[in-house]
């Protein structure tokens, strides 16, 4: 009788009409994919399904059909959806002909995952994505490097086309002798190295603080130690604060290895500094420790803090503009120049900041002396560490970098001085110029419209992204980038990478040289801030609260969220004009369990028949 109705269950579900099947096949998808995105645990969505089953069982046919259990869900996310979208970043990916991979370690508990992502130029400017996650405890740069290469094959994609390696600037990573740098520029000779330049910025201040006459890691550390683990201390320390008529605001942690972190820890302690030192000072507390006292008792603590809150607010500026995920290393030169020129001003004015210049002025002469000799060795030691790697590459940042003010100002001359440069192969200079004096006539045109620019660009990218909704999965427009969104809705800046989008699509005639040029140039990464950043979803997803998903799983979750930029009511409307999609959602292939069982089967089968 068990299996009577396993198979009538099974009969009356091929029997639903189409249409019904589809839209139930639709709504599980949009729903696991709506749980992936917003961080759902799969016990979550079997739990919300069966509250929508029982709530509309008597209203809704598709609410009664659903079904999305735990192992549905997973199974769904696993073996349809993340492969569907990465899918379509590597078609993206193979359209474009160049990119750059960029990868990171991350120590999960008792595993060491390796994100390997990919960068590229889309129809709609620069895009990024994963495409795989390794587990492998290994981190040296041979079995690293046979990683990536197994990863890049795996994806269908050809090391010609492989432009950079992105990763942090450690021996392993990008050393001269031995590394995965090398190794894979033995078998890619035209590959430029992918520096980090956030993390070089971040190093850059940690050597220049050596150079400070107080230890300001150190002692940020030691304050916030001190009121982290007491609420009896903070309800003594609030008590300070009403005094001052200052709102309690609780000190930032700074961790020696997060960049940025120690701005934030400055900024903050200097908003509340009257009242915490106060507290530190008070001789009635006999919990304070006496070199807090001694450091909040000096003015010299109070000048240090006020100079690194001036230098540091320039670095914490270029660390966030580096962290965007339009930037390439197109704009490291402009980038880069920018914050060696206004430390170097600081240096030969000797000008700190005005907190800083009214303090030093109240001490010796001596001690003012000293200190200001300190702040400069603390800008000449970050501009020296910066230099270091910049110098490097200058030249050929330097080349690439006008491409990223657009077509307006750029002249043949610089075109010929990138293509010495960077020795892209298959480039025919003649069609080129063709090519290039074309782009530069339809800009024209498209200037003298009545129209502004940056509104042609938008409407441009919005007709494109509808498009695409219609067409396919991964939208540049509809990207998750708030925060970069806001600021450019402020500002009103105009994307290089998206103008040359639209010039390269509303030309008139196909420009296959000029592209292949833009899609060289905006393959290479100015940091590896977007691997750092798949670390944080990566916390979430392997958390106390979520301990059994497997690295399989998890790789899935990453690709789901990081490839598709559907918002989920689009993923609903694009799963029902797919119905490729909605198969592999029907159909019971996606359980990798039944996968594995079939092929036993047939393991057995053919073994009996050779036995017989």
């Amino acid at each position: 009788m068990k299996s009577f109705s396993i198979n009538r269950q099974l009969i009356t579900s091929t029997m639903k009409p189409n249409k019904e099947s589809e839209e139930v096949a639709a709504a599980e998808g949009t729903f696991v994919y709506h749980g992936v995105k917003h961080g759902h645990s799969y016990s979550s969505q079997q739990c919300t399904t069966n509250v929508i089953k029982t709530i509309f069982s008597s209203c809704s046919a598709i609410g009664k059909s659903m079904s999305c259990g735990r192992t549905k869900c997973s199974s769904i996310a696993l073996n349809v959806l993340a492969p569907y979208f990465t899918q379509q970043i590597l078609i993206e990916v193979k359209e474009a002909c160049f990119f750059s991979i960029m990868f990171d370690a991350s120590n999960k508990g008792n595993s060491k995952l390796f994100p390997v992502c990919v960068q590229y130029f889309s129809k709609f400017g620069v895009k990024k994505g994963i495409i795989d996650l390794i587990d492998d405890a290994d981190e040296s740069a041979t079995n690293t490097f046979e990683n990536l290469e197994a990863a890049i094959k795996k994806s269908g994609l050809s090391l010609e086309g492989l432009t950079s390696i992105g990763a942090d600037n450690t021996n392993v990573n990008m050393g001269n002798i031995h590394s995965v740098y090398t190794l894979f520029h033995d078998q890619v000779e035209n590959l430029f190295k992918g520096n980090c330049y956030c993390h070089i910025l971040h190093n850059g201040v940690k050597w220049g603080h050596q150079q400070s006459t107080v230890d300001v890691e150190k002692f940020l550390m030691m304050v916030y130690a001190h009121f982290s683990r007491s609420a009896k201390r903070v309800q003594e320390l609030k008590s300070y604060y009403e005094f001052y008529e200052n709102d309690f605001q609780v000190l930032i942690k700074h961790i020696k290895i997060r960049w940025l972190s120690l701005y934030l820890s400055i900024d903050r302690l200097l908003l509340v500094y009257k009242p915490v030192k106060e507290y530190f000072t008070d001789q009635s507390n006999r919990e304070t420790p006496k070199e807090l006292e001694k450091n909040f008792q000096s003015e010299e603590t109070l000048c240090i803090l006020t100079f690194l809150h001036h230098i540091l607010f320039e670095i914490q500026k270029t660390n966030l503009e580096l962290q965007k995920k339009s930037i390439t290393a197109i704009d490291l030169y402009r980038i880069i120049t920018s914050i060696q020129y206004k430390l170097k001003q600081r240096l030969d004015t000797s000008f700190f900041g005005i907190q800083c210049r009214n303090l030093l002025n109240r001490m010796s002469s001596d001690t003012s002396a000293e200190l200001q000799a300190s702040f400069k060795r603390f800008i000449l030691t970050f501009l020296e560490y910066i230099d270091k790697y910049f110098s490097q590459n200058v030249a050929f940042l330097e080349a690439i970098g006008h491409f990223g003010y657009g077509i307006e100002n750029l002249t043949w001359n610089q075109v010929q001085k990138c293509i010495e440069i960077t020795k892209i192969k298959g480039l025919n200079e003649d069609d080129l110029f063709n090519e290039f004096t074309e782009l530069k006539l339809t800009f024209e045109m498209i200037q003298k419209k009545e129209v502004p620019l940056l509104d042609q660009i938008q409407f441009f990218l919005s007709n494109e992204g509808q498009e695409e909704i219609r067409n396919s999965s991964t939208t540049s427009i509809h990207q998750s980038e708030s925060d970069e969104e806001d600021e450019e809705e402020q500002t009103k800046v105009i994307r290089s990478d998206q103008l040359w989008a639209m010039l390269l699509a509303v030309n008139a005639t196909p420009t296959p040289n000029m592209k292949k040029l833009i899609c060289f140039l905006y393959s290479i990464p100015a940091s590896n801030a977007y691997v750092e950043s798949i670390f944080s979803d990566m916390k979430h997803l392997l958390s106390d609260s979520r301990n059994q998903m497997s690295v399989d799983l998890v790789s899935a979750e990453l690709q789901i969220r990081r490839n598709s930029s559907l918002s989920c009511t689009d993923m609903h409307q694009y799963l029902l004009s797919d119905k490729e999609l909605l198969g592999a959602i029907s159909s019971n292939n996606k359980y990798a369990f039944k996968k594995q069982r079939v092929q036993s089967n047939l393991y057995f089968f053919h073994f009996v028949f050779y036995m017989f």
